[in-house]
């Protein structure tokens, strides 16, 4: 369970009341507990009244703690699948077709000579703009940046640096 699924869920009122009534080390700990337990810092400090910034809860979860009973069983935040899971959101992957996986094997170690001193009409220039161009091309038909990346022997991360995306 991740931290991150809890992002926008509150705490349970139950618990939300048990934490208000606590304070010092029994609130800390409380606080850490329920972290280590799935729940975000921002959830934690919104369920303080005052609202506590999730910088102070960061810091009493940081605090070392000594270890205390429950004072009542820790909630654990819920998470919600999209119906059908994440999978079905994403579109499926066509595959590369033979004649563009042969072009990309061609051009690749070509275009990986191309630096941004290079003469724009040097055959390492076109070669690096049509690379990009087959792979944005193959890209906006869905295929995924990890087919086009081993196609070209690249790494994920510079491929989707080619076709332009920051992920």
């Amino acid at each position: 369970m991740t931290r991150r699924a809890a992002r926008s869920q509150p705490l349970p009122r139950g618990e939300a009341e048990l934490l208000r009534t606590l304070s010092g080390a029994q609130l800390w700990t409380r606080a850490a507990q329920l972290y280590h337990a799935g729940w975000t810092l921002r959830s934690i400090g919104d369920a303080l009244e005052p609202a506590r910034p999730r910088t102070t809860i960061r810091a009493w979860v940081a605090r070392p703690h000594a270890p205390a009973p429950h004072p009542a069983p820790l909630p654990r935040p819920r998470l919600r699948t999209p119906e059908g899971g994440y999978a079905s959101r994403r579109p499926t992957s066509p595959g590369i077709d033979a004649a563009s996986r042969a072009r990309i094997a061609e051009l690749a170690p070509v275009a990986r000579r191309y630096r941004s001193r290079t003469a724009s009409d040097s055959a390492f220039a076109v070669a690096n703009r049509e690379l990009t161009d087959l792979c944005r091309e193959l890209h906006y038909e869905h295929v995924s940046v990890t087919e086009l990346a081993a196609a070209a022997g690249v790494t994920y991360r510079a491929m989707a640096r080619r076709l332009g995306r920051t992920t």
